[in-house]
């Protein structure tokens, strides 16, 4: 067997009620970062009673975002980050824990940022308490943002990024409205296939996806449709995944994502959702074995269309639950050649389940379109 490694420093408690652990755990000041609408974190937020500072992440993370936050806790002697929301406020959150007091501001080029910043935990305590079934970003060690002066979305990456704490309730999740909980459970289902066929899987990686993926098809299927008792499966999908990939990788649907994300300014999951069934066919039809697993527990929950295969089901699916296609956010094929570069190019797309020719990158982007 292949030595591998087992990195998940977080304390984790996962269920019903969780949340209401929050209070104990802070340490003051506390900082309380959420969504724009709040409707989901308004509740923690509550039971935390006077904070320091609320921020309001309006959209995905960005350079200018996040320094424009670091300004308003200017003065502030942070000692907790309460994170409560998507993955654009934990990824918000974990990177104001590590900079909160610092001076540090960033620039285009993350490498500028000390390394004993991102790899030592810093004083400032951070809980992450999700507000949708996607991510999994309670449990990574890195936060995505994007630069646009590069084009792209990038990771800062280091220990530091790991909250000491994740919250994981589901019935924070339950009220998301059904266009976020389609687009993150895409993006959760598309992380347990990519972690479990990526060249970088582990046993531990993929004893978590096996067992994950069945129910999160279906949770997934089932919250879309409006039945709240997915939830709890839908949540551990998440929270599987995102341990999963932080020990094990992703692959090019999330390289192509990230890439797409900061050009065309579309939500993450759905990208990943539109990407996932292009991508799984690629890499069986170049050679990856490990995809005909998946494969069969998606056809088990998405019955494939007569003369499909596979993984037809789902791609239907996906279209009747109106998910949009690339062009729908302004791509087109012009810009498939330069997009399908930087997407092979793109940090998790070196760990795709096999090396795929940039030509191929194209054909997947034209499928998606």
């Amino acid at each position: 067997m292949t030595p591998f490694a087992i990195d998940c420093p977080v304390q984790i408690a996962f269920g019903a009620g969780t949340a209401a652990r929050v209070p104990d755990l802070v340490q003051d000041p506390v900082v309380f970062v959420q969504g724009s609408s709040g409707a989901a974190s308004d509740p923690v937020l509550q039971m935390l009673g006077d904070v320091a500072c609320v921020i309001r992440c309006t959209g995905e993370p960005s350079v200018d975002s996040i320094n424009a936050a670091l300004e308003t806790l200017e003065g502030i002697a942070v000692g907790t980050v309460v994170a409560c929301g998507g993955g654009s406020v934990l990824d918000t959150g974990k990177v104001l824990a590590v900079l909160a007091g610092s001076g540090t501001r960033l620039s285009d080029d993350f490498s500028r940022i000390d390394p004993a910043l991102l790899n030592r935990r810093a004083d400032v305590r951070l809980i992450a308490l999700p507000t949708t079934a996607g991510t999994g970003a309670e449990v990574t060690r890195n936060a995505v943002l994007d630069v646009p002066a590069l084009g792209t979305k990038l990771s800062i990456r280091g220990r530091a990024l790991f909250p000491d704490h994740a919250l994981v309730d589901p019935d924070l999740m339950a009220g998301a409205p059904r266009a976020i909980a389609l687009h993150a459970g895409l993006d959760a289902v598309t992380q347990l296939i990519e972690a479990h066929t990526s060249v970088a899987a582990t046993p531990f990686t993929r004893a978590l996806t096996a067992q994950a993926l069945p129910g999160a098809l279906r949770a997934l299927r089932d919250v879309v449709a409006g039945d709240r008792a997915g939830w709890p499966a839908m949540a551990w999908a998440s929270l599987a995944s995102g341990m999963a990939l932080a020990n094990g990788g992703l692959g090019a649907a999330h390289g192509l994502a990230a890439v797409l994300g900061a050009r065309l300014g579309a939500p993450h999951g759905a990208l990943c959702g539109r990407l996932l069934v292009p991508v799984m066919r690629a890499n069986a039809a170049a050679g990856a074995s490990s995809v005909a697993d998946c494969a069969a527990e998606v056809a088990d929950v998405f019955a494939p269309a007569q003369g499909g295969d596979a993984l037809s089901g789902l791609a239907a699916w996906m279209t009747e639950q109106g998910l949009p296609r690339l062009a729908d956010y302004g791509a087109a094929d012009a810009m498939l050649p330069d997009l399908a570069a930087q997407g092979r190019a793109a940090s998790s797309s070196q760990k795709n389940a096999v090396p795929l020719p940039v030509e191929t990158y194209v054909t997947i982007l034209q499928a998606a379109l």
